[in-house]
């Protein structure tokens, strides 16, 4: 009896619950698009790659992004371009769009080698000692500092071991929030919210000094110097090509935690990933230590090198195939519509899950295999990019994909370039659905010293 009443009230939430990547998997295999009901409200998981493209490119105005998910995220992201929608959207996407360009990107790519090989660094004293490495922990740790020193540059430097204490409790208090069905306001003194409030109070502190302080060296006509043209100030001198706005200092923050946050996070989750797969198939790291070789002559890699290691593009991709960070994301419907012959109320919830999209066996061969070479160029297995949704697609496609790609590369290839790693402890590693795609446990390495040779 308990168990109806549970169905009645929660729908497919019980199923969901108990075990999410599995059942998005069984619903997502019936294909086009799956009813659920999630407690009141009506969903439909598509993996229909038509309704998808629908949802997220020829019909976007219909859908908007006031989910209990990122309802949720809200409190911490405020109205960032990740949660925000319509008009604003559009024009925050319009100002920022130009600072995430090509050229743009490449111009952060010394930072990110620097950040990389202060990471190779300690993970040499490590191996110098026999002691292991938590590959999770570093990979948060090198991607916030690599995300925070390109938004701010020189100026957050006395800011750093501020930052990096609050972040752990900010992500676990945001996942915490995320997670649960009763989200009260943050002034509300729940658990959660006494130990989110200070730390996010903390970081928004940080950042109003850091945005007051770039605003008054612009002011004093500091625009030209180079070591200060950092993310935070290309920001700041964008103009809508529309209207002439610029981002008042209200929205840069918004912008500035949404980097932040999701900036950092969802690649180092992927890394993470990374470092199991590379350990489940050391004739990987071989190949990817020889095209390192052969690219750099034995020395770390730079984001000049990048276009020669197609190999290593390849596995991250793939990576990001078998473990998107984002592994489900939704939208709501702001009136009717029809996707895929299945009609679509207002206020129902679309769901998309790129974790059971990418193991598709009518969209990807022997799809639970990890094949880098189904991404290498002329050898695409898969040509429709809403097959493929690691940063979703279409016009809200993630802004900081290029960066998170070339970040990646680097990071990957600075420390494959020194080093061979095997997981000190052999037996699996699963996937945990929380707000990112999680591993079951932490990933700790141990990294033999194996530099490079020219060959």
């Amino acid at each position: 009896m308990a168990g109806m009443l549970s169905r009645l009230i929660g729908g497919d939430l019980a199923d969901l619950a108990q075990d999410p990547l599995g059942e998005f998997c069984r619903r997502s295999r019936q294909g086009g698009v799956v009813p659920l009901q999630i407690a009141l409200t009506r969903g439909h998981l598509v993996s229909d790659l038509a309704a998808i493209r629908h949802v997220l490119l020829d019909n976007l105005a219909n859908y908007d992004k006031h989910t209990p998910a990122f309802d949720a995220v809200r409190v911490v992201l405020g109205n960032g371009m990740l949660t925000s929608g319509g008009a604003f959207w559009k024009r925050q996407r319009r100002i920022a769009q130009p600072a995430f360009h090509g050229e743009k990107v490449r111009h952060f790519g010394p930072i990110i080698s620097k950040m990389a090989a202060e990471c190779a660094a300690a993970w040499e004293a490590a191996a110098a000692t026999g002691d292991p490495v938590d590959a999770g922990t570093d990979m948060m740790r090198v991607t916030l500092r690599a995300v925070a020193e390109t938004l701010f540059g020189d100026d957050m430097a006395g800011d750093a071991a501020e930052i990096n204490r609050v972040f752990p409790t900010i992500l676990t208090c945001l996942a915490a929030r995320v997670s649960s069905p009763l989200r009260s306001p943050l002034w509300v003194p729940t658990a959660n919210n006494r130990r989110l409030r200070p730390a996010l109070g903390t970081l928004d502190a940080i950042v109003d000094r850091l945005i007051a302080t770039k605003r008054r060296r612009l002011a004093a006509g500091g625009t030209s110097e180079p070591k200060h043209r950092d993310l935070l100030t290309i920001l700041m001198l964008a103009r809508d090509e529309e209207t002439g706005e610029t981002m008042s200092d209200l929205q840069l923050r918004d912008e500035v935690m949404t980097l932040l946050i999701a900036g950092h996070e969802t690649t180092a989750n992927a890394l993470a990933w990374l470092w199991v797969l590379l350990d489940r198939h050391p004739d990987e790291q071989e190949r990817l230590r020889a095209e390192l070789v052969t690219a750099t002559g034995g020395r770390d890699p730079t984001v000049d090198d990048l276009p020669r290691l197609p190999r290593l593009k390849a596995v991250i991709q793939e990576t990001l195939r078998l473990y998107p960070p984002v592994w489900m994301f939704d939208r709501r419907a702001v009136g009717p519509d029809d996707l895929a012959g299945t009609p679509v109320a207002k206020g129902d919830l679309v769901i998309f899950c790129p974790y059971a999209l990418h193991r598709l066996p009518q969209l990807w061969s022997d799809p639970d295999a990890f094949r880098p070479e189904r991404f290498e160029a002329g050898k695409e297995e898969q040509k429709n990019k809403f097959a493929y949704l690691p940063f979703s697609a279409g016009p809200r496609i993630c802004l900081g994909a290029s960066f998170a790609m070339i970040e990646s590369q680097i990071i990957v290839g600075t420390l494959l370039s020194r080093f061979r790693v095997r997981l000190v402890d052999p037996s699996p590693i699963i996937a945990t659905p929380r707000v990112t795609l999680r591993t079951s446990r932490p990933v700790i390495l141990r990294p033999e010293r194996a530099p490079l040779a020219a060959r």
